[in-house]
């Protein structure tokens, strides 16, 4: 039923939607052979709609894509009313929740918590409190929910602190160094549900080795992983690379503190 009934069912839009998008730079992938636009209740697309209720399809497929992130395997009757991504994804985040305290069940095997990979800065920003010129993340290329996560830092020479620190010789401040690990390590605790609306604060910092100046034009590779993992605490050993050479590695704490 999936692959004839459901699958071919293109994404639709209206016109003035697509002038605007198409302004931003947007929808680089879409055009008239795999969209359906709308304009002044005609269809401007070069095939005419494939099912009578397309339009009711592709929204059960959205659903069924946004169902399938969750990671789970249900058994389960699903009405939707008006439905969209935002009330789709806020269902799969209440259900992992509900998943996750009850311990009953596991999880598909396989990498579907990876199908968002990578992250843009912009779904970075969504996920971290920081921003400009504190967010030292620019990407997010792996991630395994509750164990890994890989960032990933373009240090270029319009960075602030350059202006300061050695500007003579410029070098990455080592302190930032391991706050962008941190940073990276907190994108990975934030996305687990129980955690959400929380803060991640350094507790401790331990352990710190910094084995190779980071200078402008290199690009670092930020791997976090969880140590130990507590209601209110967490401990994440973070390295940093250049290319395959360690710069920085550090074991650090962090607590997990609710919104005021």
């Amino acid at each position: 039923n999936f692959i004839e009934q459901i699958s071919p069912s293109r994404t639709f839009c209206f016109y003035h939607e697509v002038e605007a998008l198409m302004r931003s730079g947007l929808i680089k992938g879409g055009s008239l052979d795999n969209a359906v636009v709308i304009k002044d209740e005609a269809i401007l697309s070069k095939e005419s709609l494939r099912f009578h209720n397309e339009f009711v399809r592709h929204k059960v497929l959205d659903l069924m894509g946004d169902l399938f992130l969750l990671n789970y395997k249900l058994k389960a009757h699903i009405i939707a009313v008006k439905s969209g991504h935002e009330t789709n994804i806020k269902l799969t985040q209440l259900l992992k929740k509900q998943l996750l305290k009850s311990n009953l069940v596991k999880p598909m095997q396989g990498k579907a918590e990876t199908s968002l990979i990578p992250l843009d800065i912009e779904q970075i920003m969504q996920v971290l409190p920081h921003r400009y010129p504190f967010l030292l993340v620019d990407k997010i290329v792996e991630l395994e929910e509750g164990k890994k996560i890989v960032g990933v830092k373009n240090v270029t020479m319009n960075e602030q602190f350059f202006n300061g620190h050695f500007p003579g010789r410029p070098i990455m401040p080592g302190v930032l160094i391991v706050e962008a690990l941190a940073q990276t390590a907190g994108i990975l605790i934030l996305r687990q549900a129980e955690n959400q609306g929380k803060y991640p604060y350094f507790m401790s910092i331990d352990k710190v080795k910094f084995r190779k100046p980071v200078r402008p034009g290199d690009q670092l590779r930020l791997e976090a992983e969880i140590v130990r993992s507590r209601a209110t605490t967490c401990m994440m050993q973070g390295r940093a690379y250049i290319g395959e050479e360690l710069a920085t590695e550090a074991l650090f704490m962090c607590s997990l503190v609710g919104e005021e």
